[in-house]
């Protein structure tokens, strides 16, 4: 009876076939590797190229379109495809059954598998090579190599070499190109296996592979090094402006040159986050790519050969200034951003304390004018009780000369002076009143 358990994880799967995607290529000595990176296309071209050659053989390869690798065994040659995230590799494992340790001192020029593919399909890959290297693996017995015989393959004073995996093989190299277009490894087997020999070879493939796309910061850091300075010292200028500002007064002009500056900051601050998206991923890449050379290399468990260069002593003093320029620009750009934040921030807050300043002397104006227009105000409602009972008591007179005809005893001045308090009062009462209907309205609102 089955086991029932919660459903998986939606990429479980895809997850657990993580560790088994990248195999190496089955090799033995003898033999010659060619690896290669192609960087610039889609992983999708260059695999069709690779299906193509298949189905030119007569083969045809089963493969998902998000497939990791692909391994395709020509009857002379066996091609391994391989996606990366940002480039594809190709390993292409050719065997040379007849060749002997002993003929490395005669051989014409250094074998390459590329001579085992058909005419022109190598120039038909898309993208652009970032990497290529030939690797030729040969069996020898347990004794030193002789200089001799590796010499002439390599530049001397470039030339790195060790026994590695606790002297079950040798590696040597020197890191250039060769006029091929063609990086050179030679490798002795005196005790490897099978599955060794397959991952001695790819550790040398990703040595080189990964080595070449950690520099790809290097040409970027130093061309962001001068830009950097020039924010630098432009920084520098507008601190010490900003520095002087506070021995002014806060006049308009103090201020018109504050806002300037801080148009200035934000015009820098926008050219570093500019900088820093332009080679944010650049950056971090390298230094993710040299973590894995740094690896590789530690795997092999170097031991010395005379005084010759080993490849992690090699690689370490030539690529380590290089990755630490990375990381320095790195950091440089962080710095100049946080530098340029806080320069920011005390010149917006000297702005906005100015800005409050003129606000309140804007309020204490605006109080006084209110103050002055309050008493304004009561001094026209005063005119205006003495000009509207003016014009009542007017009227009143005018009723009152009437009724004098009617009533011989009433005098119309004696009227008149007698309804001007009483008018007086009316009037005041209700220019009150409707002061305090306008009150009780503005506070609603």
């Amino acid at each position: 009876m089955a086991v029932q358990r919660p459903p998986d994880h939606p990429q479980r799967l895809q997850v657990a076939a993580e560790v088994h995607a990248r195999p190496p290529a089955p090799v033995q000595a003898p033999a010659v590797i060619t690896c290669m990176a192609l960087t610039d296309a889609a992983a999708q071209d260059s695999l069709a190229r690779v299906h193509q050659l298949g189905l030119d053989h007569a083969i045809e390869l089963e493969m998902s379109a998000d497939a990791a690798h692909v391994l395709l065994d020509l009857p002379q040659l066996r091609v391994k495809w391989e996606r990366h995230g940002e480039f594809v590799s190709l390993t292409f494992v050719r065997p040379l059954p007849d060749l002997q340790y002993e003929a490395l001192a005669t051989m014409p020029e250094f074998p390459t598998a590329l001579d085992a593919l058909p005419l022109g399909w190598l120039a038909s890959l898309p993208g652009r090579t970032i990497a290529c290297a030939d690797v030729l693996l040969v069996k020898i017995e347990a004794q030193e190599p002789r200089a001799a015989d590796i010499g002439r393959w390599f530049v001397a004073d470039a030339m790195a070499g060790s026994q590695v995996l606790d002297e079950a093989a040798w590696v040597f190299t020197d890191f250039l190109v060769k006029d091929s277009g063609r990086t050179r490894y030679l490798a002795l087997d005196v005790r490897l296996g099978r599955a060794q020999s397959a991952r001695v070879v790819q550790r040398i493939a990703e040595i080189e592979i990964y080595r070449m796309m950690a520099l790809l910061g290097f040409p970027l850091a130093r061309a962001v090094f001068p830009e950097l300075n020039r924010i630098e010292q432009q920084l520098e200028r507008i601190t010490a402006d900003t520095a002087a500002l506070h021995a002014e007064t806060n006049t308009p002009a103090v201020q018109s040159e504050e806002q300037r500056l801080l148009d200035e900051l934000t015009r820098l601050a926008s050219e570093v986050q500019r900088s820093v998206a332009v080679t944010a991923f650049r950056f971090s890449a390298a230094q993710a790519y040299w973590s894995i050379v740094r690896a590789r290399l530690a795997e092999f468990r170097e031991q010395r050969l005379g005084d010759m260069r080993s490849l992690t002593g090699f690689l370490s003093r030539r690529m380590s200034p290089a990755m630490e320029s990375c990381a320095a620009a790195t950091r440089r750009q962080d710095e100049i951003s946080a530098r340029i934040e806080r320069a920011s921030s005390l010149l917006r807050t000297r702005v906005d304390i100015a800005r409050e300043e003129q606000n309140q002397r804007l309020l204490a104006a605006m109080e006084r004018r209110g103050v002055q227009q309050l008493r304004l105000q009561q001094t026209v409602e005063g005119l205006s009780i003495a000009a509207i009972t003016y014009y009542t008591v007017g009227l009143v007179a005018y009723a009152a000369k009437p009724l004098a005809q009617l009533v011989p005893q009433l005098r119309p001045e004696i009227v008149t002076a007698a309804a001007i308090p009483f008018v007086i009062f009316f009037v005041w009462r209700a220019l009150k009143r409707i002061r305090a209907r306008l009150a009780i309205e503005e506070e609603t609102q």
